[in-house]
């Protein structure tokens, strides 16, 4: 069996957001990381209620300037450009939805339709869709998780971009 992905044009994202409520979360950071390693940060200004833990955990990552919601958009949308690369986070569904949410519309932002949900694709390949939450994982695949804070969007989206190489290294291995 031939283990590749279908495209090299990919930018791993990672969100941190004040809340897992769909309908009044928002984004408060985005990392990307693109197929070839270049990368991205921007941070958003927010002035409303943020949930205890992203209190605890994330706000203590941020690391600024902070600019407004249409700022981050051109901003996200310089870095990626016209390619329309694949979207590849880890469990997406959060990402995504306050990835629309701040593009206003599935069809404004930069990058291809559909997003790919790594936790999916470790599914897909008969892995615990949780392995990212295993070092025995990272071991496996030679990837040192304690190299890259936690809960800080872009060294999530590093740490996914490495993840994500080195998995299909290691099943072309196996």
């Amino acid at each position: 069996m031939t283990y590749n992905h279908f495209s090299d044009n990919i930018v791993f994202m990672d969100g941190e957001f004040t809340s897992l409520n769909a309908c009044t979360g928002e984004l408060l950071s985005v990392g990307l990381v693109k197929y070839t390693g270049e990368e991205s940060y921007v941070e958003i200004a927010y002035e409303g209620p943020v949930d205890p833990w992203v209190t605890k955990n994330v706000l203590p990552q941020l690391r600024g300037p902070v600019v407004s919601k249409e700022e981050a958009r051109e901003h996200i949308k310089a870095f990626i450009g016209d390619s329309r690369p694949f979207c590849v986070a880890y469990v997406n569904q959060f990402d995504s939805i306050f990835w629309y949410k701040l593009f206003d519309s599935p069809k404004r932002h930069p990058v291809f339709w559909l997003p790919i949900d790594f936790a999916a694709i470790l599914y897909g390949y008969g892995f615990d869709p949780e392995s990212m939450n295993k070092k025995r994982f990272f071991d496996m695949i030679g990837v040192d998780k304690s190299a890259y804070a936690f809960h800080n969007a872009l060294e999530d989206a590093r740490l996914l971009a490495e993840t994500y190489k080195k998995f299909f290294e290691h099943l072309k291995k196996a």
